[in-house]
């Protein structure tokens, strides 16, 4: 039993770090693991995979032309099992700006594995997650970034961002020499040394380099 309490102190102990929804919704008490596993498998759904992955409802020709280019090219450079499917996912999220789950279809199809199976890979990293093809902001806040001022910065920025910006917490962006650093992902744009007045200018490059939108106007 005491050793049920310290797993359950120190599963608690971390709810701090999230959101709270993005936190679990049950306690962690003596149930069977039938429940515990409804749970985690509703909470999973609802909060990663129809929001970071949701469904497209029909895909066009246009679309499964890339799709289907994007896996040519990255499979004759890394033909090795499925060892170009990261790189695939990666040109996908880049042209789209969201992998929709008819994308993983038909990449579970190309690659000869279960939809479930590129799921996996792409859930594991988040900078393939999508926010409904919004132009994305990463603010470092880990420790030198926050020692410099990047919560507030943080908070700036998700109070001035318009509904087609998605503004994401990151730890870390690497160039902890220049913090607080910002950057804009998909492009070669990273801003450091960011105070609160450059946070409009930065939400308006977000907007303008955004390599989704982009391909959205042609």
């Amino acid at each position: 039993m005491s050793k049920q309490k310290n797993i359950i102190r120190r599963r608690k102990g971390i709810e701090h770090i999230h959101s709270p929804d993005e936190q679990i919704p049950f306690e962690f008490l003596d149930a069977e693991y039938g429940v515990y596993k409804d749970n985690l498998k509703e909470w999973a759904n609802e909060l990663f995979i129809k929001q970071r992955f949701p469904k497209k409802g029909s895909i066009t020709e246009d679309e499964l032309k890339k799709i289907e280019s994007f896996f040519n090219s990255r499979k004759a450079e890394f033909p090795e099992g499925t060892s170009a499917l990261l790189p695939t996912l990666n040109d996908i999220k880049k042209n789209f700006g969201v992998i929709y789950q008819e994308y993983m279809e038909k990449l579970s199809q190309l690659f000869g594995v279960s939809p479930a199976y590129v799921l996996g890979v792409a859930s594991f990293y988040t900078m393939l997650h999508g926010f409904d093809g919004k132009a994305e902001i990463y603010v470092c806040n880990s420790l030198p970034c926050y020692l410099k001022g990047s919560e507030k910065i943080l908070e700036s920025f998700r109070k001035k961002a318009p509904e087609d910006v998605e503004v994401r917490e990151w730890v870390c962006l690497g160039r902890c020499e220049f913090a607080p650093v910002v950057h804009i992902p998909y492009t070669e744009k990273s801003f450091g040394n960011v105070e609160e007045e450059d946070v409009d200018k930065i939400i308006e490059i977000a907007k303008e380099a955004c390599p989704w939108k982009k391909n959205r106007e042609k």
